[in-house]
């Protein structure tokens, strides 16, 4: 995932995490009409905060630190969700 979007290396571990996120919510072949963290948990997973690796991302940059003129937003790339919160993860490559 990485070599394909040309991410810098420091990033693996979370291209890792997020790997193995999502492998753990999909279906396999070992378990039966359950996902992984279904059959441990016994609890339907949520997927719809899911994204796309290293999809672009807008972050939204406050009123006051922003001039006048400025935009509303940076461009960023979305890297992982967090366990704790679901909040993104992202980096600005600039």
């Amino acid at each position: 995932m990485l070599s394909v979007k040309i991410v810098p290396k420091q990033f693996w571990l979370g291209a890792v995490k997020w790997s193995m996120y999502i492998l753990n919510r999909s279906h396999t072949f070992v378990v039966k009409d359950v996902t992984p963290v279904e059959a441990w948990s016994g609890i339907k997973p949520f997927v719809d905060h899911f994204r796309v690796f290293v999809c672009i991302s807008h972050f939204h940059v406050p009123d006051a630190h922003k001039k006048k003129l400025d935009g509303k937003s940076l461009k960023c790339v979305h890297l992982v969700v967090s366990k704790e919160s679901k909040a993104y993860k992202l980096y600005d490559p600039v």
